[in-house]
Order: structure tokens, then C-alpha cells, then sequence
């Protein structure tokens, strides 16, 4: 536990840092950006030999992570955001997560309003992310911050959960056995990802769905090996606050089920034992996770599975199965960055590995040296998820966890992609191909690699290098997008 409370401690050295960068210029944001690496290089050295390599890169992908906050405003992404605004006496409603944020924070209630008129959609999203930023908000505007730096602070919010990401699932390595090398090597792959980063400084409710259900994951993990009842009510607290956060964390229900079931029909001798933990596990995961939907559904008559539909111009069901699934075409290979364009942005393989690296940020133009050198880390990161699924098909049949958390991470992993590409298919929006609905995946790439690098006879510091060589690639490319001279962005590769 002392590692969440250094990094709640960094978070609150953070918070006057994030609040003194609203009223600087770039060059002064750059200053605090140089020396947040520096007191971190200062206690990497200093510390060097007492702390555990996996935590130093974890620290290090804190600030990393500070330094996107510091240097991408609230809005850079859109993300269902809109903006914030708590009029909602006029015409134009601030139908986007910041509208919902405004709405608590002004009128200090849940809203009533019918999530299926146009203008209040964003209300069907369950409360429960909207809630501490307004509360968040509120602390801040309470202490004479100005609002819209109070909005700037919301994502450190975000920095945390993201950087949380990285610590659960240090703990779920370890839990499942990993070595020092094994854990040094799945803390590399997930401190240094870039939507891990980029959703990091996003005021959406991904990040925080995606830190609970690592959180359910690991606990399901605990309880299958200890029963418990610490550790199952851990996990429905955990699976019910990821639904009071978004409701497709509903994903892993299945794979918790499976793994109660085994444990159950497998010791049906200790049945009061389950029963009892099974009710706590409903008392403590149902409420919460139902709530807002089943208000919605009595009120409203709204759907529980309600998605509100992007707008139609990036709508891209006039492309074939194959354009759309299948190898894709010249124009979509040659799109590195999001571009809204239908005609580029229509396949799903490109669009998943292009917001799992970029986002929706454009960070250089075509033809440029770091447009290259951007398109070769794009590469590196579809081979890093490909290793992945190899490596995690290898620790399947090779590795020396029981067969049942084996299931339960395989199914997991199963259903996630599986629902994904459904998606895509019942939606097909350019907005529905994005990697922020499998970021849950990343835990499992983490142990797949973990694996091989605590067993292989031969190549073991292969996947080390891998996951080091990613970050590095990762660190550069975002470090001159950041900090580089503008002659970045003019120079053409001279070999091209």
C-alpha cells in the first residue's frame, strides 16, 4: 500500500505545480516540465539501489505522464467533452462529460433530466467519474482557483488513476508470480504506453472504468487463491464502481462468474461459506453498478444498453466488410493520424493501432522526418501487441498458474476483443475504432511478457529490450511533438 500513498503524495505536489502552469507561457511550462525529470533523475540516482526497479519505471511514467498534463490542455481531445458550461436555461446544452461536471458543480444534485432528448444524452453516463472531478472542482474553486485552471487541475484526476493502472497491475504480476525481471518488464509495457499517457490527461471516464476493472481483476485473481471475504469484497466494490463509471465494465461479470461457479460446484461442502460471500459480493457490487441505468429505464423508458449515435459524417457502413476488416487500402496505410476523413479513417485494424499510439492528436505533417519516425513506433507497437498475443498463448500452456485464473484472464481477454469488433460492426463510426475500449488488454500483454521473460531459456531480454526500446521510441517522439523546434515539422527525410 505505501506505493498509492507516494503517489497520492506526488498527485498533491502536483496540484500547485498543474495550478501555477495555467498562467504561464510555454516557456515557463517547459521549465516546470525540465525540472519535474530532473528531481525525479535526482531521486532515481539517489535511490538507486533501494528501490524496486519496477517502481522507479512506474515513477518514471508519473512523470511522464505530469509532463502530458502540463502540456496538453483539457480540451485537446474531444471525446464526448463539449465544454464547460452550467447555463442550462438557454437553447445550447452543454451536452459532453464537462456539461455533467458543471451541472453537479452548480446545482449540487444528480441530474433529471431525459438522457433520449437531444441536448442531455450525456446524462445516461453513470455518475460516479462526474462526481469526483465536480467534487474536485468544487475544492478547487472553494480555494480561490481560478475555474478554468480549477478544469486544467480535474486532470490530474486522470494522471492518477493511469499512473494506478501501472502500480495494479505491478501487483497482479507479482500475485501471479513474476520475478524481478519478469515485473521490471510488464512495468516497462504499461508505464510508457501512450494511451495510457494521453487517457491520463483525458476528462473522460475511460481511465477511471479501466483502473477498476484491473482492480476486479486482481481481487477475482486474490479471491480464486485465498476465498477470502476481504478479498471478494474488494472485488465487488471494485466491479461496482466500474460500472457507476461506465457501463461496459460489465465485460468481466462473466469471467468473475465462471471462476465462483468452479469454486463453488467444486467445494460444495463449504456451500454456506460461498453463499455468504456471494451475498456480500451482490450487496456490495449491485447497487451502485444498477442504479443509474435501472433509474433511467423506470423513468424514461431509456434502454439499459442506450448508445447515443456519433454524427453521421463519420458514419462509414457505405465501405465494404473487407475495406473496413480487412488489409487496408493505400489511403487508409498512408493516414498515421486521426483525420475525420472517411475515406482514410474507415479501417478498424489502422484506426485501433493509430489511436492506441496518437489518439485523435495529429503530430506531424506527411512526409516529415518525425512523421517517419512516428510511422516506424506505429509499426513497433502493432509487433508489441502481436508478440503479445503469441506470448500470452505461450503462458497458457506453459505457465505454472493454475488453470482457472488461466480461464478467467483468457476469457476476459476473449470477450474484450470479441465485443469490440461487434461494435464496430453495430456501429461503425470512425469514433467506435478506437483502442480506449480494449485498453483493458494491456494488463494481460503485461503478463504475457512478464512470462517469458521470467522463463525463457533463450531471447529472455529479448521482450525487455522490446518493451525498453517502445518506451524510448515513445519518449522522443512525444518529447519534440512537446518541446521540439519548429524545424521538426519542415525537415524531409532526406532518403525518402
Amino acid at each position: 500500500m505505501k506505493k498509492y500513498g507516494w503517489l497520492l503524495l506526488a498527485l498533491l505536489a502536483a496540484w500547485p505545480v498543474n495550478t501555477l502552469a495555467y498562467g504561464m507561457g510555454d516557456g515557463g511550462v517547459n521549465m516546470l516540465c525540465a525540472l519535474a525529470a530532473l528531481l525525479w533523475l535526482a531521486f532515481a540516482l539517489w535511490k538507486r539501489k533501494k528501490i524496486d526497479p519496477a517502481l522507479l519505471i512506474a515513477s518514471a511514467g508519473f512523470v511522464l505522464g505530469l509532463v502530458f498534463v502540463l502540456k496538453l490542455p483539457h480540451s485537446f481531445s474531444y471525446h464526448d467533452l463539449a465544454g464547460y458550461n452550467p447555463d442550462f436555461t438557454g437553447e445550447a446544452k452543454p451536452d459532453g462529460h464537462l456539461g455533467f461536471i458543471a451541472y453537479l458543480v452548480e446545482f449540487g444534485k444528480l441530474p433529471n433530466h431525459n438522457p433520449l432528448i437531444d441536448g442531455y444524452t450525456v446524462f445516461y453516463n453513470p455518475p460516479l467519474h462526474h462526481i469526483v472531478h465536480a467534487l474536485f472542482m468544487k475544492l478547487n474553486l472553494a480555494l480561490g482557483v481560478q475555474q478554468q485552471a480549477a478544469i486544467e487541475n480535474l486532470q490530474l484526476i486522470t494522471l492518477g488513476c493511469a499512473a494506478a493502472c501501472t502500480l495494479v497491475t505491478i501487483d497482479l504480476l507479482r500475485f501471479l508470480g513474476a520475478g524481478k525481471r519478469g515485473t521490471l518488464t510488464g512495468a516497462l509495457l504499461m508505464a510508457f504506453q501512450p494511451c495510457m499517457l494521453l487517457f491520463g490527461a483525458t476528462l473522460n471516464n475511460d481511465i477511471q472504468m479501466n483502473l477498476l476493472v484491473i482492480l476486479a481483476m486482481l481481487f477475482t485473481v486474490r479471491w480464486h487463491r485465498t476465498r477470502h471475504m476481504r478479498d471478494i469484497l474488494l472485488c465487488g466494490v471494485s466491479l461496482g464502481l466500474a460500472m457507476a463509471t461506465k457501463l461496459s465494465s460489465a465485460l468481466i461479470i462473466p469471467c468473475i462468474a465462471v471462476v465462483f461457479a468452479a469454486a463453488f460446484f467444486r467445494d460444495l461442502k463449504q456451500w454456506k461459506r460461498y453463499v455468504g460471500q456471494f451475498a456480500a459480493f451482490l450487496a456490495v457490487s449491485v447497487p451502485e453498478a444498477v442504479a443509474w441505468p435501472v433509474y433511467h429505464l423506470i423513468a424514461f423508458n431509456a434502454p439499459l444498453n442506450h448508445v447515443r449515435l456519433p454524427a453521421e459524417t463519420i458514419n462509414v457502413s457505405a465501405y465494404s466488410l473487407w475495406q473496413r476488416y480487412g488489409i487496408p487500402d493505400g489511403k487508409a496505410i498512408r493516414g498515421l493520424f486521426y483525420s475525420g476523413i472517411r475515406k482514410i479513417d474507415h479501417n478498424v485494424w489502422m484506426q485501433t493501432l493509430k489511436s492506441g499510439m496518437f489518439d485523435e492528436l495529429a503530430l506531424f505533417n506527411e512526409g516529415t522526418l518525425m512523421w517517419y519516425v512516428s510511422y516506424m513506433a506505429l509499426v513497433g507497437f502493432a509487433v508489441l501487441l502481436l508478440a503479445s498475443l503469441a506470448l500470452f498463448i505461450r503462458w497458457l500452456i506453459k505457465g505454472k498458474t493454475d488453470g482457472m485464473t488461466k480461464l478467467f484472464l483468457a476469457l476476459f481477454g476473449g470477450i474484450l476483443i470479441a465485443n469490440y469488433l461487434q461494435f464496430t460492426l453495430q456501429y461503425p463510426y470512425i469514433c467506435t475504432f478506437s483502442f480506449r475500449y480494449i485498453m483493458a488488454v494491456l494488463p494481460l500483454c503485461a503478463i504475457a511478457f512478464s512470462h517469458f521473460a521470467d522463463t525463457a531459456k533463450h531471447g529472455r531480454w529479448t521482450v525487455t529490450a522490446l518493451c525498453a526500446l517502445f518506451a524510448a521510441a515513445v519518449i522522443v517522439i512525444y518529447a519534440i511533438y512537446f518541446f521540439g523546434p519548429s524545424q521538426f515539422e519542415t525537415i524531409r527525410a532526406a532518403y525518402w
